[in-house]
């Protein structure tokens, strides 16, 4: 059963930890009552959250190794983008990285001040990737349930490759329309616009961080021949990106 732990948070302590304790717990609150918090502040979410009912795990595992594991009964896991480096003897990030790229449910790194989380624009990375379509119906999922908009970014450099890369922007701009009038079906309310940029997809997507509340891509895509995420630059927002980013992999 996937979502057997519901909601995962790996925490330490240290300040990007607590704002993933604080994220994970509002996602578990809004999800369903139920939902479990595992490797999390318990007292800290019963004081803040009393319907949420919090499970508490330490393990002697490496973080990285742990979180993923923990990710095959998981409906979501959040981390900082700092810390464990102390517990498992890991550089600063790495955690995150490995969880980011190899759970298998969604994943959201903690990144940016905390004073900086009253954007209300969840910004999704789109390509015709399978990973992509499932990252559109879980960013749209997080766009109704607080409310707001949410903006799809089509990113491909443009510049000297003529009329057939203008042909492929357009064609996955028909395509995310395509997804999102179905996805309109599961969320009536959402209300989503789409933007092409002229640029590769790494500071196309890091620009528009600095205004989202979230930013959601795909784990892999297709490449700069027929799409925009690579591997690479899912990890490069990972460790770069100015608002927490959410890596979803293929259901």
């Amino acid at each position: 059963m996937k979502d057997e732990f519901g909601v995962v948070v790996g925490y330490e302590d240290s300040p990007s930890a607590r704002e993933a304790l604080r994220w994970g717990a509002a996602e578990a609150a809004v999800r369903r009552p139920a939902q479990r918090l595992v490797k999390a502040a318990a007292g800290w979410v019963r004081r803040h959250h009393s319907d949420v009912v919090v499970n508490t795990l330490t393990d002697r595992c490496t973080p990285g190794k742990l979180l993923v594991e923990l990710s095959m009964d998981a409906e979501l896991i959040v981390v900082g983008c700092r810390g464990f480096s102390a517990l498992g003897g890991l550089m600063a990030g790495s955690v995150s990285g490995h969880v980011a790229a190899h759970a298998t449910c969604p994943v959201i790194v903690m990144r940016g001040p905390a004073e900086a989380r009253g954007a209300r624009d969840v910004v999704m990375g789109f390509d015709s990737s399978r990973t992509c379509a499932a990252a559109l119906g879980f960013a749209a999922g997080e766009t109704v349930r607080p409310g707001g908009p949410l903006k799809v970014v089509i990113a491909y450099q443009n510049r000297g490759r003529g009329a057939g890369m203008q042909e492929t922007r357009i064609q996955t701009e028909g395509l995310a329309w395509n997804e999102l009038t179905l996805l309109e079906r599961r969320f009536p309310d959402l209300q989503a616009s789409v933007e092409l940029v002229d640029d590769s997809a790494r500071p196309a997507l890091l620009e528009v961080a600095g205004k989202a509340r979230l930013l959601v891509v795909g784990s892999r895509g297709l490449g700069e021949v027929r799409g925009l995420l690579l591997e690479s630059v899912s990890q490069a927002l990972v460790h770069q990106a100015s608002c927490p980013v959410a890596v979803v992999h293929a259901a």
